[in-house]
């Protein structure tokens, strides 16, 4: 008669290695259940961290050329007017008498005004005498305004006319009160000087910072919106005084303080966003309890916010983590259902593995190592089944990832590309023609650029709306494109205005170009337009010539193929 001892011992051997097992196997699918909420969070995190970071470069490299396009834009104003003022004295000076000639410029550039009328054309004389002053001033032409002052007390006439004097023209920073406030608030202004040289005047125009600052704002909170609407994450934008800018989600809170509002959540958050955004963590996401539109429940949310360096602006997303874990409780749910029957199937098998080894372990002790062996089978089944699931999620996570690239190449196309046309924009340009820069100097080669202008864009705006002015510009970009090699750029250069980048390309090949593009284009029928005209101006890079002094030599080159009749190619001397 056998020993309970040894009977004993296999039974008790299957329930350890049974309890073991059904252990092990429960961990392993609650760990999966558990990383398949993590991953998902993670992916979320990852893209929110992502888009917002490129919002916050674009924002930063928009408001960094605040200052320089103020300068462009203004100098431009200056030299567009002394360009009309030259033209009317060289062609009526020795025909007219001199008063007749000096009414006739002063009528001609007193339209020219801009932001409502508080940026304007004036010409004064080199003793200070108003020559042309703006509507509200206008009761002061005739007169000599030589020691005016402005809210700081410099003499800004003197310092006008002695910069005219010495160098010809110059920029100078003064501070006024801005006409049409109401308020006697001070702000600083930008003004280009030029001397017109006869008549012993001098023209200027200016614009306040102010201005420009809140244009540029106000464009960059629109294009952000619509980026926001556009994708599956919403973004805020708030200042570091807690005035909420813009929310996409809730857009009825835009205008909200965060700091001064009543509601003690409102004001803490905003506590701890200012706290993040100074903290030295980078990619850091902060958590508060907060009110989920989605379910009405006040639940747990993350937000990534960042500040744009150099200014005010504090940019962030969020997203509530609870969203995600509904989001997956059709797929934990099915997970569980399966988790569940492979628990059952091992708790039966151990059942039944002990009840047989009571059964045969009198008889046949080697019955147990079978039965765990085959029990070793399935339990590697149920394994490999569990690694196919997680290799599925990882490849959701995969093709998420994908996806989110492709959103980054998307915001890099909108900061490189001309909305209208689809062609680079000037941005993009700067770039392009750095690059070949570098390029010439390292290999000893040249490049060159063709700079071409629509002829009376203006009066086909006027005449036939801006919409045919649009289908106008379209067309042309169309057009020069199929004439391009695959190696050229067409840049939008501003306005009515195109640039072609020609890489390994001397003077004399971009100008047969640019003479076969004009002749072109005059005999191109463009829908509900007569005819289009272009005039152009073409140069080549020299190793002596900045990029700046080259865009200038093609746009002098421009300015003589308007000059000399339009719809013409004036090439720049090497």
């Amino acid at each position: 008669m056998l020993s309970a001892g040894p009977m004993l011992i296999i039974p008790l051997m299957v329930v350890l290695i049974s309890f073991i097992v059904i252990n092990a196997e429960s961990e392993k699918m609650e760990s999966s259940l558990s990383h398949m909420e993590q991953n998902n969070i993670d992916l979320v995190k990852s893209t929110i961290l992502s888009r917002v970071n490129s919002i916050v470069d674009l924002a930063e490299y928009r408001k960094s050329v605040i200052k320089s396009d103020l300068h462009n834009r203004i100098q431009q104003r200056v030299e567009d007017a002394h360009k009309i003022a030259t033209a009317l004295h060289q062609r009526y000076g020795s025909i007219k008498p001199e008063e007749e000639v000096r009414s006739l410029i002063i009528e001609a550039l007193r339209p020219l005004t801009w932001n409502e009328g508080e940026s304007f054309i004036w010409i004064l004389d080199f003793d200070g005498v108003f020559q042309l002053a703006p509507e509200y001033l206008t009761s002061l032409e005739g007169t000599s305004i030589l020691d005016f002052k402005d809210a700081t007390g410099r003499e800004v006439i003197k310092e006008e006319i002695a910069l005219t004097r010495s160098g010809g023209q110059g920029f100078l920073w003064d501070t006024f009160t801005r006409p049409n406030t109401g308020t006697d608030e001070q702000f600083e202004q930008l003004a280009f000087v030029k001397s017109l040289g006869f008549y012993n005047w001098y023209m200027g125009s200016a614009e306040f910072l102010d201005i420009a600052m809140k244009q540029t704002d106000k464009s960059l909170l629109a294009e952000i919106n619509q980026l926001s609407m556009a994708g599956k994450h919403y973004f805020f934008i708030m200042n570091k005084q807690g005035t909420l800018l813009l929310n996409s989600a809730r857009p009825e809170w835009v205008g909200l303080s965060y700091q001064d509002s009543d509601d003690v959540a409102i004001r803490e958050l905003y506590q701890k966003i200012v706290s993040a955004v100074n903290s030295r963590q980078s990619n850091a996401f902060i958590e508060y309890q907060w009110l989920n539109p989605n379910t009405g429940e006040v639940e747990v949310k993350y937000s990534y916010v960042k500040s744009v360096p150099n200014s005010e602006w504090i940019i962030g997303s969020g997203f509530y983590p609870e969203d995600i874990v509904r989001a997956l409780q059709p797929q934990i749910i099915e997970s569980t259902k399966l988790n569940q029957q492979k628990l059952d199937q091992l708790l039966k098998i151990a059942f039944w593995s002990f009840i047989a080894s009571i059964l045969i372990a009198i008889l046949l002790s080697w019955a147990v190592y079978c039965l765990l062996w085959r029990s070793r089978n399935e339990v590697d089944d149920k394994n490999r089944a569990l690694r196919e699931l997680n290799s599925q999620l990882e490849r959701k996570v995969l093709k998420r990832t994908e996806a989110l690239t492709e959103m980054n190449d998307e915001l890099e196309v909108l900061a490189r590309t001309d909305c209208l046309t689809g062609v680079d924009n000037r941005f993009s340009f700067m770039k392009i023609v750095e690059a070949e820069e570098r390029r010439c100097k390292r290999f000893k080669d040249t490049f060159s650029l063709i700079l071409l202008d629509v002829d009376n864009f203006k009066q086909i705006n006027d005449q036939y709306g801006h919409d045919v002015g649009d289908l106008v510009l379209i067309g042309l970009a169309k057009i020069t494109k199929e004439y391009l090699r695959e190696v050229d750029t067409l840049c939008r250069f501003g306005g009515e205005e195109f640039i072609i980048v020609l890489p390994k390309t001397d003077l004399e090949t971009a100008c047969k170009t640019a003479e076969r593009l004009c002749l072109e284009m005059a005999q191109h029928p463009f829908p509900q337009v007569e005819k289009v005209t272009i005039s152009l101006g073409v140069g080549s890079y020299q190793p002596d010539l900045t990029i700046d002094e080259l865009i200038k030599k093609v746009d002098v080159a421009l300015y003589q193929a308007k000059r000399s009749g339009k719809n013409k190619v004036c090439c720049a001397d090497e």
